[in-house]
């Protein structure tokens, strides 16, 4: 029982650090870019901007499947994640010295060359760790326990993206330095890495495992379910790349950012507490649905705001983060599980986040740069609300051809 609760704790240490590390950088990427590639006349070079949000999810490709399958064929997925981790560390860190003001003389062309080759390898080691951290996380409660009880794992990630996003928005407020967003992300890795060598128990398997193929050909459902997770991902993506820069223009202080990111998760906790019976009641099927719309209308409301929108507005707005995320979340990771074969579990998540996180980022990155150069950020937050909406009739259509409820799914 004692390495049980201890593997427990150690899962959710995980969450917890990938999901610091996440805050420290993720929301600000946006303001970095548009801080550092720039025009000599002082203006964001919002193309060169476009065309990083679009080629990075990209990488993913190259990693994520490869990393799947051998998590799943070794089960070496804690070896994997250590790696991972301290290589995101270490590129983290060099982006932030591509930042700082001695790079100046590179030109703007220079920089950009240097920060788009250390982003490309970063995200090749970035992009598998979240997916193999939900696949260890369900391996666990497959095995020990339910795997509704997912949410109350991931919701140590809600703590951590909470204390993390409000911490770096109050350091980016007293000491507006564009690169710390970089090295503090590096720490937490770094500290990431260390977590996760500590906590491997016993060697990658000697023998490799035979992934059954033949399930994931024949999972008709899951192959439309992966169009579905696209489409939901190109807009949710699109928005969220450039929530940062959007934010920029419309909140006065990287401080009032800091906030909102933090705090929008607070009705998530309950959320990803109370995921079994959320799951027991309504199934994926509704979480997906509620999720879907609460972004829709989180997304709508974000397209009202301009600098004079009273604060308090736009943080009660940007509370249904919290639940429509975490619903959309519990949804999908249930799904995905249900639909796995227990052999193909980090395969099926890591094929999941390439659809859902990769392909479609890429395309809302594009998409993102076009609508904002074009007619602005507000109108990308119209574009990807409406969309949102949208998707619940796509996603009817979808659970429609394969059984009444949705919730409960046979294997293929």
């Amino acid at each position: 029982m004692d390495v049980v609760k201890r593997h427990s704790t150690h899962l959710k240490t995980l969450f917890f650090l990938f999901f610091i590390g996440l805050g420290i950088c993720s929301p600000y990427f946006g303001i970095f870019y548009k801080h550092v590639i720039v025009h000599a006349d002082g203006t964001p070079a919002i193309g060169l901007i476009g065309l990083i949000f679009f080629v990075m999810p990209l990488v993913s490709l190259i990693a994520n499947i490869p990393a799947g399958i051998l998590a799943d064929k070794f089960r070496s997925g804690q070896h994997l994640i250590t790696v991972f981790c301290l290589g995101v560390a270490l590129f983290a860190a060099l982006i932030g010295l591509a930042g700082e003001d001695f790079a100046h003389p590179l030109g703007m062309g220079g920089r950009f060359v240097l920060i788009f080759a250390l982003l490309f390898l970063l995200h090749g080691c970035f992009y598998p760790i979240s997916p193999m951290i939900d696949a260890e996380t369900l391996l666990f409660l497959n095995r020990h326990s339910r795997r509704e009880l997912y949410g109350t794992y991931r919701l140590w990630g809600t703590y951590g993206w909470s204390l993390s996003t409000i911490l770096m928005g109050g350091c980016l407020f007293l000491f507006p330095h564009d690169p710390l967003i970089f090295y503090g992300a590096s720490l937490a890795f770094a500290l990431m890495g260390i977590a996760a060598w500590f906590g491997i128990e016993g060697k990658p398997a000697a023998q490799p495992i035979r992934i059954p193929w033949n399930h994931l050909r024949r999972d008709r459902l899951f192959q439309g379910f992966l169009i579905f997770i696209f489409l939901v991902g190109v807009v949710s993506n699109a928005a969220y790349l450039y929530t940062g820069y959007f934010f920029d223009d419309v909140m006065k202080t990287p401080l009032e950012i800091g906030i909102i990111l933090g705090t929008w998760t607070i009705f998530e906790v309950p959320v990803m507490f109370f995921s079994r019976r959320l799951i027991d009641t309504l199934g994926n099927r509704w979480l997906i649905v509620s999720g879907l719309f609460l972004n829709g209308i989180r997304m709508i409301l974000f397209s009202l705001f301009t600098l004079e929108t009273p604060y308090l507005w736009k943080w009660g707005a940007a509370l249904l983060q919290g639940p429509g995320f975490g619903m959309l979340q519990l949804g999908i990771i249930d799904f995905v599980d249900r639909r796995a074969h227990p052999e193909m579990r980090a395969t099926y998540m890591n094929i999941a986040n390439v659809a859902r996180s990769s392909l479609a980022s890429a395309v809302g990155g594009v998409m993102g740069s076009w609508l904002i150069g074009k007619w602005g950020g507000a109108s990308l937050m119209l574009a990807c609300g409406c969309g949102s909406v949208v998707l619940i009739l796509w996603f009817g259509l979808l659970i429609s051809r394969h059984g009444r409820r949705g919730e409960r799914f046979r294997e293929p």
